[in-house]
């Protein structure tokens, strides 16, 4: 499906460097929230492509 799109995305600005996790975006979404970070000064995004497990794994809830 064009929704299980999932990835690691690196955002570098001013030096320091922020890790996201996106998913269920379509492509061409993705690519538009990128021209925005670089608009709002980005130095570099870089895109890894994950699994869902890999997502899924990363956003689980926390439990006590």
């Amino acid at each position: 499906m064009k929704w299980d799109c999932f990835y690691k995305v690196k955002v570098t600005k001013n030096g320091k460097t922020e890790t996201y996790h996106w998913g269920y975006f379509p492509y061409s979404m993705v690519l538009s929230d990128v021209k925005t970070l670089y608009k709002e000064g980005a130095d570099a995004v870089e895109l890894e492509m994950i699994t869902k497990k890999q997502f899924d794994k990363r956003i689980a809830p926390y439990t006590s």
